[in-house]
């Protein structure tokens, strides 16, 4: 019978052990199936190969039937040896073949004809990997076991240690894959070269676990010097590590110092990484490597290449833009080379040149760093150097083509492209960063050190003439937006540069797919690359605020805890991103599923060794110390985080029992089911949007109108007329405290008023009867009223135009001629109101839109009001006796008339003594207060605001007391967003009569990159659910070069939902991975139906006054005037106040017209505006002021140094 020759050269090999991989030993009963003779095998000694019949016999084990299936495949081989004196027992050696093997398409086309079993192949790869895992959890892989050769040695051993005797006939149960924990705990077995072990199941960390143990557990750089071979490059760093970094003028922190060599020395050297699936394995004196996917070994493994580069992940406030400046200066003379595989690229020129120009050639070709020589060379030579630039050709990438043209074009030669050597780093800058880089590089480099090109719009990349213009600048700073639109310019310069560095600040935008800016990044050339980001996983940000909160020492307060969680597949997913489309580290960057493959799924399934390959991976990537090495070098001024609880006002307490009432009869009514039920999976957006607006109203809500509150008391009415039968005792009652305060809504004229126009509600004393009566929106009692900003503003401009008021006919005809005119404006102003950009008035998208019915419907109150008295109707409700008198104190007063009885002294004197005693809102109260104190004291604060509204009606309050504060937000464009922080960070009290100024900023803006060490107060105006975002909020303040301790406060509202968040997100630590609505807590917290007590204390006042707590414990206010200055008509109050130290509050007298009102009301705003605090030549001049003699004499002694103790250059070609 003639074999095929296929099968011959199969067993040619199979035959020959040199070809496959000793993993282990197995031990088995001695049974039939090593009763035949058996073929020796290569083992020699006895050795023989262990073969299987070709048809199965019955009973055979499944572990039996499982080695017969991979000999079969042609995966293992095995071999047997029985001693004569121990017969009972026979030893099985395994050997499997690689996967890699130089016979793998033979093997693969045997097993397609012969092997295949009727089976598709990835069920084949499946079982053959089940059965190798079986097999690992099986073996013995001791070199003692391997080489056990006589009955002694198999005696002694099978006693000294435990096996597992494998039987031949049995029924077991079929084999199934193993656990991960048990995978791993056997891997380790073979690369340790352990002897058989039981594993004892242990309890697995999830996968959000074993990523932050991977995070925690990457180490800081640590000293490189033994890394360092090159002279040069020891130089360098002996430069780094005693601050003699030419023309860098600021002094690093060790820490710092190490960040910059390890970067440095990342960009000059590489080698060849294991991928994070594959294991090495010493066997004697060979290696071999695991596929932990697969489980099959290797000989020659897969590897990647890591970049020339990485991620400058230090923490937030740790310097990073100064660690690259650093890094920028050390190697300013550097020029990128040409890519190997470019380097013949080039066309030869066959004229004949000059030895000037081959000299210019060679050194512009091989990247020779000449400039370090500028000063050495004749200007012909260097005007000639910096007119020739070094470049390689690249085929330019096509997309591809349709069907019908391509192979039309298949023999077109595709066209070369020009990519120029440079000696440019390109930075990318978020664009509310760019003017901070700039301040940044003023700071810490020596003026006119680095050449710098700033690109900041688009226009100012189209005024860039030609290549050179980039090509001679050290540092190339564009924003972000400008660098996005250049994806859609073919010929864009940036496109024809092969950067020496490319440098992305807040670089985790990079993990994005279709982003412009990403795009484009993955078509440009450059030679190393860094991301700087201290969050560029959501993972590694957590575990720097869980560090700071699980570790607390002197330096923080811990009365504010941050506990997060974060969505660890997510986290792998956007790295891979980063890894692809960034860095373009191959294999991943031309296999979209690889790292899936190879990362994310490994990780899923916990495979050996994933975790430590994993690790491996972001050390070579990330450059970050743990907070504890950083401590070592510095210590951060004290940081305090605190929650301030406020009792809500009176108002307050009212909008947040309307919401509670919406959501109570709406659960009631519906019976909590179905579509209605606001808690119904329909329902989301919603319940969403009512949450928000919940959230709204512990700062202040107007969003309720009159026929809203009156529409919820019919349908409570109704269903308890009608339904009350349906309803449990419970029901009944939540109902009825629904009506109590809707009626309570309804009888109040104040809350009619500031709903109908949507003002925030002032309370103002001492005006005259016949102002009240003009611009007033309605009185309060005794001599106080009720007004709009819009009003007090009028009035405030009319008195320091008209401030002496002779007589009666003066005050008419000059004050109140324009009464008719205000409300005209004021009507049209907010009928027309709409959401604009910068304007303010934006909240308006909260509300419906405006309509004068409204407003006539204020004063159209029902019958029932008369004998409506809320207080004993409160009482009823929660079952206590009322010994209250029937009339209510919330008996509103009509305006008394006193004007036929005022002279003009009275008049002037009481238009001084007008002040400004409360608002509606406990939360405006207390931070304008505090912002007050804070202003009069020097200091410089931060309110974070996270909705529009609050951030509205706070500069409301604070131009009406004529307070200084500058805005960050949406709609102030980014070029004024810039000026203002310059003002603030430039803002000097001694010029500005000893007073501070606050920033008012959107969380959302803040979150990321800025440093504002200028201000030591941080104040957010209610808790952010995302504790990832307040925390990188806080470290605009709390960073490096922060020299004062830096107080943070967050404001809650006491029984609310504010105060129910902040206690929810310390209790489920994932506040940045749900929705505040999605939360379970939320609905339960509703469903409780929370109302407040409104009459709970014996005494209240609708407005909430202006005595708060205080951490200034001194009396610092500005004195009043005296009383004989009462009467000269000119003389203006100031802002007072008095410490109270029985409460530790401060009470404020707030004069409506004041000194700071009026100079603030006087000040040009145009003139301000046309002010540029961000003129980066005025801060290089102010930098360079003091000294400038002393600098220039260190930076020419710096370089003098350097030409002395330089080396003869040399050329590596």
């Amino acid at each position: 019978m003639k074999v095929n020759e296929d099968v011959l050269q199969m067993a040619s090999f199979v035959n020959d052990l040199t070809n496959f991989i000793p993993l282990g030993v197995c031990f088995a009963l001695h049974d039939k199936c090593f009763e035949g003779p058996g073929c020796s095998s290569p083992d020699g000694d006895g050795w023989k190969w262990l073969d299987f019949p070709y048809i199965e016999i019955d009973g055979t084990s499944k572990i039996f039937k499982a080695l017969r299936f991979m000999v079969r495949r042609v995966l293992c081989r095995f071999t047997y040896l029985i001693l004569d004196d121990f017969p009972g027992i026979a030893l099985i050696r395994v050997y499997v073949l690689p996967e890699d093997s130089y016979y793998k398409e033979q093997i693969e086309l045997y097993r397609k004809r012969y092997f295949t079993f009727k089976k598709p192949s990835v069920w084949l790869e499946k079982h053959a990997k089940m059965i190798m895992g079986n097999l690992y959890s099986l073996m013995d892989y001791s070199n003692e076991a391997f080489n056990i050769q006589n009955s002694d040695q198999l005696k002694n051993y099978l006693k000294s240690n435990s096996t597992v005797i494998l039987k031949m006939f049995s029924n077991t149960q079929p084999l199934t894959n193993i656990s991960s924990g048990s995978m791993n705990f056997h891997l380790n077995r073979l690369v340790s070269k352990k002897p058989y072990e039981h594993y004892k199941e242990q309890k697995s960390l999830n996968m959000q676990e074993r990523l932050k143990n991977v995070y925690a557990n990457i180490k800081s750089p640590q000293n490189i010097r033994s890394n360092v071979i090159n002279e040069d490059d020891l130089d360098i760093y002996d430069m780094i590590n005693n601050n003699e970094i030419s023309g860098f003028k600021s002094e690093l922190y060790n820490f710092q110092k190490r960040s910059v060599l390890k970067m440095f020395e990342r960009e000059l050297s590489q080698s060849f990484i294991l991928m994070p699936n594959i294991v090495e394995v010493k066997n004697h004196e060979t290696t071999y490597y695991i596929n932990t996917t697969t489980l099959l070994p290797q000989v020659n493994p897969v590897t990647y290449l890591p970049p020339r580069g990485g991620i400058l992940a230090e923490n937030m406030g740790f310097g990073k833009t100064c660690i690259c400046l650093a890094l920028i200066c050390i190697s300013r003379f550097q020029i990128s080379e040409t890519p190997y595989d470019y380097k013949s690229k080039k066309n030869s020129n066959k004229r004949v040149k000059s030895l000037f120009d081959t000299c210019i050639d060679f050194i512009s070709t091989n990247s020779i760093p000449w400039k370090q020589y500028y000063d050495d060379f004749p200007p012909r030579i260097t005007a000639k150097l910096e007119s020739v630039a070094g470049y390689f050709e690249k085929a330019e990438t096509k997309p591809k083509q349709g069907r019908a043209t391509r192979f039309n074009n298949s023999t077109q030669n595709t066209p070369l492209k020009k990519f120029y050597l440079s000696s440019s780093t390109l930075v990318v800058l978020p664009d509310n960063l760019f003017y901070q880089w700039r301040v940044e590089i003023i700071k810490h480099v020596e003026k006119d050190f680095l050449s710098v090109l700033a690109i900041q719009n688009t226009t100012q990349m189209n005024e860039i003439k030609g290549i050179n213009e980039i090509l001679n600048k050290d540092l190339v700073l564009i924003s972000n937006g400008a660098f996005s639109k250049q994806y859609d310019t073919s010929d864009s310069i940036i496109k024809s540069i092969y950067w020496k560095r490319l440098i992305i600040d807040e670089g985790h935008s990079m993990n994005s797919k279709i982003s412009r800016a990403v795009l484009l990044t993955k078509g440009l050339m450059y030679e190393r690359m860094w991301i700087i980001s201290g969050t560029p996983t959501s993972g590694l940000t957590n575990l720097h605020l869980e560090t700071e909160a699980s570790n607390p020492n002197e330096d923080q307060d811990v009365e504010y805890s941050i506990q997060t969680k974060f969505d660890p597949k997510k986290d792998l997913n956007n790295l891979g991103m980063i890894v692809k489309n960034f860095f373009k580290i191959s294999p991943w960057s031309s296999n979209d599923r690889l790292w899936t493959e190879s990362i994310i799924k490994p990780f899923e399934r916990d495979e050996f060794m994933i975790e430590y390959q994993l690790l491996n991976l972001l050390e070579r990537l990330m450059v970050r110390h743990t907070i504890a090495d950083v401590e070592n070098d510095i210590k951060l001024p004290k940081l305090h985080h605190k929650p301030v609880f406020l009792k809500p006002s009176f108002y307050d307490k009212l909008s947040i029992n309307l919401f509670i009432s919406v959501l109570a009869t709406n659960a009631i009514t519906s019976e909590r089911k179905g579509v209605d039920y606001m808690f119904d999976p329909v329902n989301k957006s919603d319940l969403k949007r009512l949450v928000t607006n919940l959230q709204k109203g512990t700062f202040y809500w107007t969003g309720f109108s009159i026929n809203d509150v009156e529409n919820v008391l019919n349908i409570c009415v109704y269903s308890l007329r009608e339904n009350k039968s349906r309803y449990s005792a419970e029901d009944i009652k939540i109902l009825n405290q629904s009506i109590f305060v809707c009626k309570l809504a309804l009888s109040n004229l104040r809350w009619r008023s500031v709903s109908a126009v949507h003002e925030m509600g002032y309370f103002v004393k001492n005006l005259p009867g016949s102002i009240v009566k003009s611009y007033s929106l309605i009185s309060y009692k005794g001599d106080i009223s009720v007004f709009g900003y819009p009003h007090l503003i009028s009035i405030q401009k009319n008195y320091y135009k008209n401030r002496i008021i002779k007589n009666l006919d003066d005050l008419n005809s000059k004050f109140l001629s324009d009464v008719d005119k205000f409300w005209n404006s004021y009507w049209k102003n907010i009928k027309t109101t709409k959401k604009t950009e910068g304007n303010k008035r934006k909240i308006a998208e909260d509300y419906k839109e405006f309509e004068l019915s409204d407003v006539k419907s204020i004063f159209e109150t029902a019958k029932w009001v008369d004998t409506f008295n809320p207080k004993l109707e409160e009482s009823l409700i929660y079952e206590k006796d009322s010994t209250e008198p029937v009339t209510s104190m919330l008996v509103d007063t009509h305006f008394v008339e006193q004007i036929d009885n005022e002279n003009f002294r009275t008049i002037g004197s009481k238009m001084r003594n007008a002040s400004i005693v409360g608002t509606l809102s406990s939360k405006l109260n207390y931070l304008t207060m505090r912002l007050l104190e804070n202003e009069t004291n020097g200091l410089k604060s931060i309110v974070f605001y996270e909705f529009e509204n609050s951030a509205y009606y706070l500069t409301e309050l604070m131009d009406l007391l004529g307070m200084n504060y500058l805005m960050y937000s949406s709609y102030v464009k980014i070029m004024d967003r810039s000026n203002h922080l310059a003002q603030f960070d430039r803002w000097d009290q001694t010029k500005n009569e000893g007073e501070g100024i606050t920033l008012i900023m959107d969380v959302k803006l803040a979150s990321h990159g800025l440093t504002i060490i200028a201000a030591t107060h941080v104040f957010f105006i209610n808790p952010v659910w995302n504790q990832s975002v307040e925390a990188q909020a806080i470290k605009r303040s709390h960073r490096i070069g922060q020299m004062n301790e830096v107080f943070v406060e967050t404001l809650i509202l006491e029984n609310t939902l504010e105060e129910r968040m902040y206690n929810m997100r310390n209790l489920n630590s994932d506040s940045d991975k749900v929705d505040l609505v999605d939360h379970k807590d939320i609905k339960d917290y509703f469903l409780t139906f929370p109302f407040l007590r409104i009459f709970k204390d014996s005494k209240i006042d609708e407005y909430s006054a202006f005595e708060v707590p205080t951490i200034f414990q001194n009396d610092f206010s500005k004195k009043r005037i005296s009383s004989k200055e009462d009467d000269d008509g000119v003389k203006l109050r100031k802002i007072d106040s008095v410490y109270n130290s029985n409460d530790g509050t401060r009470s404020w007298d707030l004069p409506l017209f004041s000194e700071k009102n009026l100079e603030k009301l006087a000040n040009n705003e145009n003139i301000r505006k046309r002010k540029r605090f961000d003129d980066i030549e005025e801060i290089q001049n102010e930098y360079n002021t003091t000294d400038n003699d002393k600098d220039t004499v260190i930076l020419l002694e710096k370089l003098r140094n350097k030409r002395v103790h330089r080396r003869s250059v040399k050329f590596d070609i």
